[in-house]
């Protein structure tokens, strides 16, 4: 069964309105059907991991974004599961140090992208900087940004200035050769309702609780709208975001696999081409090895 995810896909055409986007699939999914495409997927993006972890002509950066809840970990676990953990490696942005603060708002995260030959997956990413700061701007304020000291200097032209520079920056990871997939798993507030309630009622779910997922909700349609803004001022062919509905997991997860195989599928991976002599240099191996004595 092959999901039709291409619905899914907004590389920057027309305006963006995230009320246009469900978050809850047309027709949902029981697990049953989703692990079969899950599983095909997780095969077929192996096998295509191995090409390019061995010929490194490609770096693929795969960003999520979520509210609280949303499933970013479950989804990541089970995009991972049949990966080569040498050849991906996962980095989660939390609140920033005092050295990450020192620093531009993208250096962060610059260090911890993928080289050629691997899979970086970002757990939020640089666009918590035009998110959850564009929700709470008294966090840039603590930035010491030069003429940035107050929530009032961050004007309409300061956040203008960050989706350039977000813009440009993906822009220069595309054109040395990093694909990059940016996923916003679109829960909604009574979903949210119902798995923060559920993870509060399960003793081995506590350790996720945190008392200030619950106050955030006060701040959902400002969450909405800077998500609705992000998306629209960054979205690129060379950087599209993904728009999943995330209410129903089982649907979310097969979705978000299926467009990474896809989107594998796109690069054209191939082993390295082989040395001319390699049929020689096979031979003489095998005389080495057929030559060595036991000791």
């Amino acid at each position: 069964m092959e999901l039709n995810v291409e619905k899914h896909r907004y590389e920057g055409e027309g305006k963006f309105k995230l009320k246009h986007h469900d978050t809850e699939p047309k027709d949902r999914m029981k697990e049953e059907e989703a692990l079969p495409i899950i599983a095909e997927n997780v095969r077929a993006m192996a096998e295509m991991q191995e090409k390019l972890y061995a010929s490194s002509s490609h770096a693929l950066l795969i960003v999520f974004q979520a509210m609280d809840a949303a499933g970013k970990d479950g989804t990541l676990r089970r995009l991972l599961s049949g990966i080569n953990p040498q050849g991906c490696m996962i980095s989660n942005f939390k609140k920033p140090t005092p050295e990450e603060i020192s620093h531009d708002f993208l250096w962060r995260v610059a260090k911890k992208l993928p080289a050629k030959g691997m899979i970086g997956l970002f757990n939020r990413s640089h666009y918590e900087e035009v998110l959850v700061c564009k929700v709470h701007p008294e966090y840039v304020v603590y930035q010491g940004i030069p003429g940035k000291d107050t929530v009032e200097s961050l004007d309409k032209d300061f956040w203008e200035g960050r989706y350039e520079a977000i813009r440009e920056w993906e822009q220069h990871l595309a054109n040395s050769g990093t694909r990059i997939l940016k996923f916003f798993l679109n829960v909604s507030k009574d979903e949210q309702k119902k798995r923060l309630l559920k993870r509060m009622d399960r003793p081995d779910k506590h350790w996720k609780f945190n008392l200030g997922d619950i106050k955030e909700r006060a701040h959902w349609p400002a969450y909405m709208d800077a998500y609705e803004e992000a998306i629209d001022e960054t979205a690129r062919p060379h950087a599209p975001w993904f728009i999943i509905p995330a209410d129903d997991k089982d649907y979310m997860r097969a979705a978000v696999t299926t467009i990474v195989r896809q989107e594998m599928e796109k690069l054209n991976l191939d082993y390295p081409a082989t040395a001319p002599n390699i049929a020689e240099e096979i031979a003489e191996g095998r005389r080495m090895l057929d030559a060595e004595t036991n000791d």
